[in-house]
């Protein structure tokens, strides 16, 4: 199903103020499409030009549903309709699973998925009801989880618990639409990249108090911390640029391939990834007898499609 856009396409994008999201926007703005960019605070969007009628900037709390549903709105209003939107906005909540404080590991899962819900569900109803009848284009939600929607690292669990979650529910929501309504959905799985998510005082990571009984400097979340403070860690991790390229075209299918239902970036995300998901059939083939052994005969997957 391949995308059928033209100058006058509508990119909606979260998280917009640096990082991947800057990135992003810079893209599509230089693609020459109608860019929509959002950020809690539009004073870090000045990198791309206030009197643009291609440039629509926009106030965003992505764990605020109303906010959502305002952006959404706007964008409409100015421009008539949407076809790409990017789930783009997110911070890293590293700590020990025990001791992170309630507050802050729901405003996590509020960050990475209840907002893409809740902004994919708007959009679905842009896409259908909106686009079909003026554009008969449908629209494609771009959802950034990273590897860490696969493989896991202590002390990082629940940046996990959202990635994972948002993962699943992008691929279910998928499956529920109808072909005629011409709506595609992309994973985007990142590894490591060169922006100030992890380490610079306006980085996009937030790190609980330690609790003592973990805190021994051999732990997981301390070798963590000692990696990506190291000034040697960035030298192999992913462009944002190049990243941002990689996901217009592939949006666009000028990769030639057909859109896949998770792009991973980078050789670390390649690498870890392909080694958790041989891990885990290896697993499967090692307890198949067992795992078999509880039910009657082979299974009926039919419903599955």
């Amino acid at each position: 199903m391949p995308a059928t856009l033209d100058s006058s396409a509508v990119w909606l994008i979260t998280g917009c103020s640096s990082g991947l999201g800057k990135s992003f926007a810079q893209a599509v703005y230089n693609l020459g499409h109608n860019v929509v960019v959002t950020a809690r605070n539009t004073s870090t969007l000045s990198y791309l030009p206030d009197d643009s009628p291609r440039v629509l900037k926009i106030k965003l709390d992505v764990t605020s549903k109303e906010s959502i549903i305002n952006a959404v709105n706007s964008t409409v209003e100015k421009y008539g309709r949407l076809d790409v939107v990017i789930n783009n906005a997110g911070y890293g909540l590293l700590g020990d699973s025990e001791s992170i404080p309630e507050e802050d590991a729901r405003m996590e899962i509020e960050t990475l998925f209840w907002g893409p819900v809740f902004l994919m569900q708007e959009a679905v109803r842009v896409f259908r009801e909106v686009n079909k009848p003026r554009h008969n284009v449908g629209g494609t939600i771009v959802n950034i989880s990273s590897m860490g929607g696969t493989i896991t690292v202590g002390g990082n669990a629940f940046y996990h618990a959202g990635k994972f979650a948002l993962e699943g529910f992008s691929k279910a929501m998928a499956q529920e639409m109808k072909p005629e309504w011409n709506i595609r959905f992309l994973l985007v799985g990142p590894g490591g990249v060169r922006t100030n998510f992890m380490n610079t005082p306006n980085s996009g990571l937030k790190l609980a108090p330690r609790h003592p009984a973990y805190n021994t400097g051999d732990d997981p979340l301390s070798l963590l911390l000692g990696y990506t403070n190291s000034p040697d860690a960035p030298k192999t991790w992913s462009d944002p640029d190049k990243c941002a390229r990689l996901l217009v075209d592939t949006v666009l299918g000028t990769t030639g391939k057909e859109l896949p239902r998770m792009l991973l970036m980078g050789a670390d995300s390649v690498q870890y990834v392909k080694l958790e998901l041989e891990k885990q059939l290896k697993e499967i083939e090692d307890w198949t007898v067992e795992s078999k052994s509880v039910s009657p005969g082979s299974a009926d997957l039919s419903f599955i499609g």
